[in-house]
């Protein structure tokens, strides 16, 4: 088995919350074809504490691609840290996207060719 035409993605995801009150969600995603492997990856975490215990929250999400001629990622992370007021609450939320493209053959060449037949 030859190896050079081979992408691959892989997409993790996690989330912890602690509090009176929490919740978590991980959704990750892979799509390879030919010519292209694609990954997605979201984490969310909240909690609340309005008991004298503390609370926390942690999101994170991470990714390879390898194998085409153009690769691309990102990951964004944003927080949200309130611990005033009545009902002190966290929020962490994370994204990842990646992609690669190219090397693993034409994605269009079973779609386009010298022929017309079947269209008249």
């Amino acid at each position: 088995m030859s190896t050079s035409n081979t992408l691959l993605a892989a997409a993790t995801g996690t989330a912890h919350a602690t509090g009176n009150q929490t919740a978590t969600e991980v959704g990750t995603g892979t799509l390879a074809g030919p010519g292209v492997a694609v990954g997605f990856a979201a984490a969310v975490a909240f909690a609340d504490n309005s008991g004298p215990g503390g609370h926390h929250t942690d999101a994170a999400t991470d990714g390879f691609v390898s194998g085409g001629y153009i690769t691309m990622s990102h990951t964004d992370q944003w927080s949200f840290n309130s611990p005033f007021g009545p009902t002190p609450v966290s929020l962490d939320t994370s994204i990842t996207v990646m992609s690669t493209h190219g090397g693993g053959g034409d994605s269009l060449s079973g779609l386009m060719g010298p022929s017309l037949h079947g269209l008249f």
